[in-house]
């Protein structure tokens, strides 16, 4: 069925135009059809008369299955209903706009705007309406996405805890969220169409401000965001505030906008200023520490400037803090902060570098008789510190001293040089002042070099060897025993005397593994050397020393007990050596390991006896067997009868207690026969022998010893 489309001419022509003339109904009928909008045309019936294409594919069917048939049967009962309300108002004459959500053929949802008008018929009657409707689902929902971001946006902006801030390309401001209000004091209505300038940037900077704007805007689109500066910015009241601002450029059309994102750092600024604090600074004393010292030796130097750094090690310091406890110590520390920083002028520094070292770096040169007087009063100053809470304390400190010289590259090598200074001054029994010298730095290297090479010669097993030394029984001068001494030939450096390498071994610890290796080769070489004695000969004792830090060594007698079954030796014929100082810094502790160390069934001594500080009430209390006069007393036999006394009375105090005696250093046969007529048991010494090396040993083992002319 062809509509009769005449009332739509109307609406399709020009105003002012006849449209039955100006378009024919063929021509008419092509242009409904292409329309995109659905157009369709429903009789008084109900009944569907005409629907375009846009219309029949909209609702999913043929033109077939929708002219003549119903709207209830095209469109569905719920849509029939309300075409059937505007249509009575269609055809009485009026026409409906109507926008809003519809069911299409294919179940999808779509927004609508329709208009339902009066579809008069040939005879003038309105006994049909048509309805045109255009789909806006599109434009709708662009329409939603719109305002939903637009609020999203009024949201985070108006919600955000920075300060945002819009300005044009004038830099006046032209947008300002409530954080910025809050942060700067502006109210909103404050800050609208003011200078950026003139409103939180700071005086000083604000010609520096807007030579960077006019620099932003004369580039063109260079990329200034994703950087984040922190500077400082200034409130309505005239306070500061640290921000890190970060910036973006905005472009409306021919116009560009920059915004400005501003965070509040004041909450992050005070941790930081107190991890800088701890950074730079002691927290028991307040003073500088020790990066504080290397930043100023550092300036100074890159100033010329002649300065002596002063490093002062307190003696004894943990032993007062052992005995009286850590809060009494940091007490002590700040008294002697306080006393010195009093003497301190205005250009040095007081810092503190280690757990009881304090440094002075002062300005001046060296030969400066105003500041040799003032070194001279840091030893004053030391010997009477009170406490905070009034303790009066008397100390004493090992003093290093260095002069800046050309040397000096770093501030590192500065103090290096005064560390090496005070720990001079500590080996040389402390509480005295010693002055740097080249020299100590080349024995530093040097006392390096050899513990390195004495490590790789333990590791490797290469270099270090035993000498044996004869005990001889000084009445009938035969052989008694042997004395293990450790030496070390370097492939290099050669013969490394034991006085050089022994201490540096004792202070780095490596004496612990250096006196497991030559107990366990001693114990071998006494073994051997009991399967070779001549018939008659009598048994052979072995004599060995220990490092106080093998006593010190948990579990050492455990250690001894397994050299004792891995070697196979008789341990009643080994012999331990300890020094007086080693068993008397600890004699409670002594007592308990030299108990453990006889209960394997060894012998012990006290070795260079006399020259320590044996007390005797322990003397009797240590299970010894044995006491060593030392070398100094046998070298001055000859001079006077006192100091013959002195070995007579040694002499007899081991025979009161129990203990045989053996004479160590016996250079000649004088002396020999002095140490005999005082009854000493045994002697050893460059006259009856050098220490030797096992092969050179045996001969003497099989045939008459040489020192029995």
């Amino acid at each position: 069925m062809t509509p009769d489309l005449a009332p739509l001419t109307t609406c399709l022509s020009p105003p002012g135009s006849e449209a039955g003339a100006r378009m024919p109904p063929g021509a008419m009928l092509r242009l409904v059809e292409a329309l995109p909008a659905q157009l369709c045309v429903i009789g008084s019936d109900g009944r569907f008369r005409y629907a375009n294409h846009s219309f029949v594919a909209a609702v999913g069917r043929s033109p077939a299955h929708v002219v003549g048939r119903t709207v209830a049967e095209v469109l569905g009962p719920a849509a029939a209903h309300e075409l059937e309300l505007h249509g009575h108002r269609a055809l009485a004459g009026e026409t409906v706009a109507i926008d809003g959500w519809v069911i299409d053929g294919a179940g999808h949802r779509r927004f609508l705007r329709r208009v339902v008008a009066p579809h008069p018929g040939a005879d003038g009657s309105a006994d049909a309406f048509s309805v045109m409707a255009v789909d806006c689902t599109e434009d709708r929902a662009a329409d939603a996405a719109l305002r939903l971001s637009e609020a999203i946006k009024t949201a985070a902006i108006n919600n955000s805890r920075d300060a945002m801030i819009a300005i044009d390309d004038q830099g006046i401001v032209v947008d300002y969220n409530p954080a910025a209000a809050q942060m700067f004091g502006y109210a909103r209505d404050q800050a609208l169409g003011r200078p950026i300038a003139g409103l939180i940037v700071p005086p000083e900077v604000q010609a520096d401000h807007l030579r960077g704007l006019m620099r932003a805007f004369a580039r063109g689109r260079q990329p200034v965001q994703r950087r984040r500066i922190e500077t400082e910015a200034m409130r309505a009241d005239g306070s500061r505030l640290s921000v890190e601002l970060s910036l973006a450029e905005v472009v409306v059309g021919e116009r560009r906008f920059f915004t400005a994102n501003l965070r509040d750092l004041s909450d992050c600024r005070q941790p930081q200023d107190q991890l800088a604090a701890l950074a730079w600074h002691d927290p028991v004393t307040g003073l500088g520490n020790r990066q504080m010292l290397l930043r100023l030796i550092g300036d100074g130097l890159v100033q010329h400037e002649p300065m002596l750094l002063v490093n002062l090690h307190i003696d004894r310091f943990s032993s007062i803090r052992n005995s009286f406890g850590h809060a009494f110590a940091d007490e002590l520390l700040i008294g002697v902060a306080g006393r010195l920083a009093g003497d301190v002028l205005p250009g040095d520094h007081l810092v503190r570098v280690g757990d009881h070292v304090l440094a002075l770096l002062l300005h001046g040169h060296r030969d400066d008789p105003v500041l040799l007087r003032r070194l001279g009063t840091i030893a004053e100053i030391l010997r009477s510190v009170v406490t905070p809470s009034g303790a009066a304390v008397f100390l004493s400190a090992s003093i290093g001293i260095v002069a800046v010289s050309s040397q000096h590259e770093t501030a590192e090598d500065l103090l290096r040089d005064a560390e090496i200074a005070t720990s001079r001054a500590r080996e040389t029994g402390g509480s005295r002042v010693v002055w740097f010298d080249p020299a100590m730095h080349a024995r530093v290297i040097d006392q390096v070099r050899t513990e390195h090479d004495l490590r790789s010669a333990l590791d490797l097993g290469v270099g270090l060897w035993v000498a044996y030394q004869p005990i001889v029984e000084l009445v009938s001068e035969r052989l008694a025993g042997f004395e293990a001494l450790v030496r070390w030939n370097h492939p290099e450096r050669g013969q490394i005397p034991p006085i050089h390498f022994i201490p540096i071994a004792e202070e780095t610890g490596l004496v612990v593994a250096l006196g497991h290796w030559v107990l366990s080769v001693a114990c071998r070489q006494l073994v051997r050397w009991q399967a070779m004695r001549l018939p008659g000969m009598p048994e052979l004792f072995m004599s060995i020393n220990l490092s106080p830090r093998q006593l010190d060594e948990p579990g050492f007698a455990d250690t001894v007990r397994a050299v004792i079954t891995e070697t196979g030796v008789d341990p009643k014929w080994l012999k331990l050596e300890l020094t007086e100082s080693a068993v008397m810094r600890r004699p409670e502790d002594s007592i308990v390991i030299l108990r453990e160390l006889k209960n394997l069934g060894v012998s012990l001594s006290i070795d260079d006896f006399g020259t320590g500080y044996s007390s005797l009430s322990y003397l009797h209390k240590f299970p010894l067997d044995s006491i060593k006069v030392d070398r100094s007393f046998v070298s001055a036999l000859h001079l006077s009868e006192e100091n013959r006394s002195i070995v007579r009375i040694i002499v007899d105090l081991a025979r009161l207690l129990g203990f045989d005696v053996v004479a160590e250093g016996i250079e000649n046969e004088s002396d020999a026969n002095l140490l005999r007529a005082l009854a000493c048991d045994y002697g050893q010494g460059y006259y009856y022998s050098r220490p030797q090396p096992p092969d050179l040993i045996e001969p003497v083992l099989r045939g008459r010893p040489p020192w029995q002319r």
